[in-house]
């Protein structure tokens, strides 16, 4: 987005927050407006995903292999499913399939089924071998050796080797782009080594405890076929690294190959028939997801038949009534997502915290809550509370108007002092009233809001940039990979700044600090103590406004089985778990 066209966009946010009020009357007054809201439901943000039920987070430093745990409906790829179709629907395109670059839930829902990480994390969020039947760690803790399994071959028939992984982690690194900061500060591409053909190992610049969770977010490529069709570029005698070829193409060695992309519409996969893994018995030949953001779209194909599942994102009301078909079942689980509402704490006025504070006391969390997203969880600091390392210490700002009032008095404001900008995912409805909500109790502070929904590529664009990152900002974060760290590190360290997960434009010494100890931590009592102590920091700055948890939702046809949640994003849509009946 150029700077026209935001400039343009900024334009459009006055009359954008008049048509809001115009639809829900009032704001000043809190009944009709709580009237007006009624019950709406799950709607939310398509950008971002992952969660977990209830672990803590901690990684493991050896393993012996082994697979997700199965069971007596599973057998090998080979078996004969029949030749069957899952339809599902998502909110948001698929802006990329390459595995350097993906990073919100449906990228990483297609990078997760075309290719293959070293190590997965299980339903409890452990990491369990994948690609690397088994690993050891140096008595440093610096070293991490993987043996790779034997007959893993990639969808091209090449089999998958120590060089391809090598090779992965360079294109990784000197891409640099998704998720490569992960691993880039703590990982040279020349300490990737190549062993022998089964073995590869990683010599970290330091201790690193992160480093193997991490490591579900390094989808292994085959070489000989990116190199093959590599363009002109700036990689020396790599070109373009296969980029242009993988914004189109899979190489990966994943349970399905790429069938079909049409990156504003749909995006289908098929069953690799050569899979090393297994999967369970009746799993779909084929997987469809399209693009549907429109709710009554996807009540109609859900009751028709033509849609088998549909996505986390849908209104209460569509929940309500697939649930009431005979054919249709919903199914909801608690996850480790939090709904915040992120706060540029660079920009006036909510650079200042006493206005981030005031915020803080004057939203009313219950009614968001139980009136706007029914079934989510009460939140408490940055963290979920399903987490072991959970700081239960942290205070948790209630809605107290008249002490939110006092908090800005006491700071010298007077009402009409302070206007922010709120922007949100456009076109959802929990987004939508959640962001009327803001605006009404607001209101009621003497804050006066605008608001600005926009497309999700816009609000990525925006966070780029801390003069053009709006005050408020509506966003869904989970684990990307299944640890505490990923809550912290992507969100509030300095280094992180400047993408749709930090927002907050948190630039704090001390936190950075207590994140850069804790990674070099590798005794998990005292790695946990150093968690508690960042969360406080964390929350006595009022970067955020914690919501509520997400429990995620999702309408099933009866005949599909097999979801499976994982804390980590999209892997609860590893395609082998489903299964038709």
């Amino acid at each position: 987005m150029s700077r026209k066209d935001i400039t343009q966009m900024r334009s459009q946010v006055g009359s954008a927050s008049e048509s809001v009020r115009a639809r829900f009357g009032d704001a000043a007054s809190r009944r009709n407006f709580l009237k007006a809201l009624g019950t709406a439901g799950i709607a939310g943000l398509a950008g971002c995903s992952g969660g977990g039920e209830s672990y803590d987070g901690q990684e493991q430093t050896t393993a012996s292999g082994g697979d997700d745990e199965e069971t007596e409906t599973e057998s090998s790829s080979g078996g004969d499913s029949g030749s069957s179709t899952l339809r599902m629907s998502a909110t948001q395109r698929f802006g990329t399939v390459d595995p350097a670059k993906g990073t919100d839930y449906t990228q990483v829902l297609a990078l997760v089924n075309l290719y293959d990480p070293l190590v997965f994390p299980d339903t409890e969020g452990n990491l369990q071998g994948h690609l690397a039947e088994d690993w050891t760690v140096s008595d440093d803790n610096q070293t991490y050796t993987f043996t790779l399994r034997e007959g893993a071959t990639f969808h091209s028939g090449n089999p998958v080797t120590a060089e391809d992984v090598q090779f992965s982690a360079e294109r990784f690194l000197d891409i640099n782009q998704g998720y490569s900061s992960l691993l880039g500060n703590v990982l040279s591409k020349e300490n990737v080594t190549v062993e022998d053909e089964r073995t590869v190992s990683f010599t970290l610049d330091r201790v690193h405890s992160p480093f193997l969770a991490t490591l579900v977010l390094l989808f292994v490529v085959d070489k000989q076929l990116v190199l093959d069709n590599a363009a002109d570029g700036d990689f020396g005698d790599r070109g373009d690294y296969g980029q242009s070829f993988l914004n189109d193409n899979d190489a990966g060695s994943g349970p399905y190959e790429l069938a079909g992309f049409e990156r504003q519409a749909q995006i289908s996969f098929s069953r690799y028939a050569d899979y090393w893994g297994s999967f369970k018995d009746g799993a779909y030949d084929n997987v469809t997801v399209q693009i549907i953001t429109n709710d009554p779209t996807v009540r109609s194909l859900m009751k028709t038949g033509e849609l088998d599942m549909s996505s986390q994102y849908q209104s209460e009301e569509t929940y309500e009534a697939l649930a009431a078909e005979d054919d249709i079942r919903v199914e909801s689980v608690p996850t480790v997502t939090t709904f915040y509402f992120k706060i540029n704490t660079q920009k006036a006025p909510t650079d200042d915290p006493a206005v981030r504070e005031a915020m803080a006391y004057g939203f009313d969390y219950e009614t968001a809550r139980n009136e706007i997203a029914p079934g989510s969880l009460p939140a408490q600091g940055p963290l979920p509370s399903s987490f072991g390392v959970h700081n239960e210490d942290i205070v948790q700002p209630t809605y107290d108007p008249e002490r939110a009032r006092q908090i800005l008095s006491d700071a010298g404001y007077e009402e009409g002092d302070i206007t922010v900008q709120n922007t949100y995912v456009k076109d959802y409805g929990l987004e939508e009233k959640m962001g009327l909500l803001f605006q009404q109790n607001m209101d009621e502070i003497g804050i006066d809001v605008e608001l600005n929904p926009q497309t999700w590529g816009t609000m990525t664009e925006l966070a780029t940039s801390v003069e053009d990152t709006p005050h408020i900002n509506q966003v869904f974060y989970g684990p990307v990979y299944p640890s505490p760290d990923t809550v912290f590190y992507n969100q509030y360290h300095s280094e992180a700044a400047s993408t749709w997960m930090s927002m907050e434009h948190l630039e704090d010494e001390n936190v950075d600090a207590l994140i850069d100890e804790a990674r070099s931590t590798v005794d998990a009592d005292a790695r946990a103590e150093l968690y508690a102590e960042v969360q406080e920091r964390i929350a006595n700055q009022y970067p955020d406004l914690f919501i509520f948890v997400q429990s995620k939702k999702h309408a099933f046809a009866d005949d599909v089985a097999g979801y499976t949640f994982r804390p980590s994003m999209s892997f609860d849509y590893w395609f082998p778990d489903f299964y038709q009946e």
